[in-house]
């Protein structure tokens, strides 16, 4: 049996501006707003009626099987599944106005304690929240239901809310960009700067008095700015478009982002190096463990000789990473099915 086909409407309310397939081919892009569109033509490719609502979008349109829709004009339409991005308030806002439509809140961040209180907030109707990986949804997990005051909401019978994940989708084009001929003194580092930099800088003025040769090549998705230290062996490329910036991955030895400050729900940044052929050198933090090839070793992020001897040994025996089936297209659809409750062949 074919899946029955459903109108389904991801709601964007937070980045400030418009985007679409063409911003995402030719400019740096978030991991969040990425993998919205992704998701959104995956879904599109196998029959399903979706839509994106962005609220500072000024013009309607479809692009690659999706409608991107306005706020004013998104709010006038019919959908059964509704999936809000990271806001709670703005969830209960479109429970108002899509009746009818099953919701769902994906998040994008860890929460702390404080968060297991959406428990007692009354909704139009129920919710389920969808993290970005296994490790994400038990950490929501634990924030809703577990603890002193999770538990004392269950024992007073105060409803439970209902989790679940789905993996952001990796092209699996982007393994063509993989190569043999790779700078065994090139390092990168492709986060927003506020994911640990100034710790992986530290490390790297280390590294570079014992490996002099060494450079450290540092890009931006673009949402935040950096602040562009001179800083000998470090070239800072700015936002660079994803396919020029994984090409500097392909060629590089590792991704050098053995922070311990910020942990990813997913991480991109470990699934894309590693689709491209390339580790990254990173602490067992977030997600790390489950989303990066399991030849992809970790390190202790507080032990610069310990990340030194990782390089070292890097340069002479590589690990052999490779693109992960579990986020190719037709894995996160079977994800995306489950989820929204659509029958399976």
């Amino acid at each position: 049996m074919s899946p029955k086909v459903y109108k389904i409407a991801f709601i964007d309310t937070t980045y400030p501006d418009a985007y679409d397939y063409d911003t995402l081919s030719s400019q740096a892009m978030g991991g969040t707003e990425s993998s919205i569109l992704r998701t959104a033509a995956i879904l599109a490719g196998i029959g399903h009626d979706v839509s994106i609502i962005q609220h500072n979008r000024k013009e309607s349109f479809t692009q690659c099987q999706v409608q991107f829709w306005s706020r004013v004009e998104g709010l006038q339409q019919d959908f059964d599944h509704v999936v809000v991005l990271r806001k709670w308030p703005q969830l209960k806002a479109y429970q108002q106005h899509f009746e009818k439509a099953r919701f769902y809140l994906w998040l994008h961040t860890y929460k702390n304690w404080e968060f297991g209180l959406k428990r007692l907030l009354p909704l139009k109707q129920s919710v389920t929240l969808i993290g970005n990986s296994a490790t994400h949804q038990e950490h929501l997990n634990h924030c809703l239901h577990g603890g002193f005051s999770g538990k004392l909401m269950s024992a007073l019978g105060v409803r439970k809310i209902q989790t679940t994940h789905a993996y952001n989708p990796i092209p699996r084009f982007w393994t063509e960009l993989k190569t043999q001929n790779k700078n065994p003194n090139q390092l990168m580092f492709i986060s927003a700067p506020n994911k640990g930099l100034s710790q992986v800088l530290d490390h790297f003025k280390t590294i570079k008095e014992r490996m002099p040769e060494t450079k450290l090549l540092v890009a931006n998705p673009g949402y935040r700015e950096d602040q562009q230290a001179d800083i000998e062996g470090v070239e800072w490329l700015g936002a660079l478009p994803q396919k020029e910036l994984l090409t500097k991955v392909a060629e590089s030895l590792c991704v050098l982002y053995p922070q311990t400050t910020f942990a990813e729900t997913f991480g991109l940044i470990y699934a894309e190096a590693n689709a491209v052929g390339t580790p990254v050198l990173a602490h067992d933090i977030g997600s790390a463990r489950e989303i990066l090839h399991p030849e992809n070793d970790l390190v202790n992020g507080h032990d610069t000789e310990a990340i030194f001897k990782k390089l070292t040994q890097w340069q002479t025996q590589y690990p052999d990473v490779a693109y992960s089936e579990v986020f190719d297209d037709a894995a996160i659809a079977e994800q995306w099915q489950s989820i929204l409750g659509f029958e399976i062949d």
